[in-house]
């Protein structure tokens, strides 16, 4: 059974406060709820390959994630003073040249821009955006900062503003075409930038009765003339949008859907829910700010990144009968990840990263124990130094727990 949540269905708590609540170990989402997976859905095929992504949540929690998994376990946004008032972190963007990430919240009465430490979730708050619900922020190619504000509360409404990305001084560039009033009043609505003909796109819900569209339209630059791409017969609200891959990514209350980026006119395609098993069945992750990910390690569905730093990596020989191939990730933390082979139920290696960079050890440790007897290699891979250390098992012998503690120099 997948489990989720119904972000407009919660109050509006400050950051700080909603931090303290239990969470999932998938999402870090209070309090999972049942959702109904609407019927078209299932209809729709899937564009491939999945692109990865960083990706923040409602409440703060930066994940590596594709549309179909999750790739990462959240490393929770840590607010400084100013930006624990905020309820909802509505948005990231990547800033070109410095790579700076930076990330906007909204308190309900107005919003804060600041930057974020993907790897620690250390934020720095820039400025108070006053009387502004900003939704969604995204870069232009020459480092112009866009955002988008609410269309039911706020100073602007559906307006387009740019922000001073060093006192986060709001402009108002235009009042946006809201296709009839948008229907939505949960602080959604999505903007991205395509450096592929150099316009930004805006989405979001219309108001149409008796049923609601997604609509997404082009703001030409310089002139800002917004003009109709699309309007899908799908009563879904964008959370965050973001081109790669030569397709356009957009998060939504149902899950992720893309489109060609060459022939947007063409529509959506249903890419499912970003999804994180457990022993209570399936979580799924709904991200509220998206930018391609850009990391020193960068998670797949075969490779892990314990501490953010070190890529782990697992083949397996079960030739004849069952070839060979390489294993698929399950999360379990950031210092340890659990490897199968075969069945996604069936654990076979489990291995850990432990920080023992202190006297007298200074070292990185590196522990494994499997439930296996076929061939396995294992590959950990230190992306900030280069270093790599391989261990192997014959197969046809029991997977031998080991204990590395000198594996890897610190820091």
């Amino acid at each position: 059974m997948k489990r989720t949540i119904c972000p407009s269905c919660l109050k509006a708590l400050p950051l700080a406060a909603l931090l303290a609540l239990p969470a999932s170990p998938s999402s870090g989402v209070p309090l999972p709820l049942p959702i109904q997976r609407p019927v078209w859905e299932t209809s729709i095929e899937k564009a491939t390959p999945p692109t990865p992504f960083q990706a923040v949540g409602l409440f703060g929690d930066l994940v590596v994630t594709n549309p179909r998994k999750l790739l990462s376990v959240a490393t929770f946004l840590n607010p400084d003073a100013t930006f624990s008032a905020v309820g909802f972190v509505n948005g990231i963007a990547r800033q070109p040249g410095s790579g700076a990430i930076f990330v906007t919240g909204t308190d309900f009465a107005s919003s804060y821009l600041g930057t974020v430490n993907f790897v620690t979730g250390q934020e720095t708050t820039i400025g108070k955006i006053t009387g502004e619900i900003v939704v969604d922020i995204a870069f232009d190619d020459a480092g112009t900062l866009y955002a988008l504000t609410d269309d039911f509360r706020g100073a602007h409404l559906h307006s387009l503003l740019t922000l001073n990305t060093t006192t986060a001084a709001p402009t108002v560039v235009k009042a946006l075409d809201a296709h009839g009033g948008t229907f939505d009043s949960a602080q959604f609505g999505a903007i991205a930038w395509n450096s592929a003909d150099s316009s930004l796109y805006y989405s979001d819900l219309n108001g149409d009765t008796p049923r609601q569209h997604f609509f997404l339209d082009k703001i030409t630059p310089g002139t800002f003339a917004q003009t109709p791409v699309f309007t899908a017969s799908l009563g879904v609200s964008p959370y965050a949008m973001s081109f790669a891959a030569g397709r356009l990514w957009i998060s939504t209350d149902v899950g992720f859907y893309s489109a060609d980026a060459a022939n947007l006119g063409g529509g959506l395609t249903s890419e499912g829910f970003a999804l994180f098993p457990t022993p209570d069945g399936q979580f799924e992750y709904f991200a509220s700010g998206l930018v391609p990910a850009v990391l020193p390690c960068v998670p797949t569905t075969t490779a892990a990144c314990l501490a953010n730093r070190f890529k782990v990596e697992v083949t397996y020989d079960a030739t004849p009968g069952n070839g060979t191939g390489p294993g698929s990730v399950v999360l379990e933390s950031s210092q340890s990840v659990k490897f199968t082979f075969f069945n996604p139920g069936n654990i076979e290696i489990i291995l850990k990263v432990l920080n023992a960079c202190v006297p007298p050890f200074n070292k990185w440790w590196v522990f494994a124990g499997g439930l296996t007897d076929v061939g396995v290699a294992i590959k950990v891979t230190d992306t900030t130094t280069g270093a790599v250390k391989n261990y192997t098992s014959t197969k046809g012998t029991l997977f031998q727990t080991f204990a590395d503690t000198s594996a890897f120099a610190c820091p």
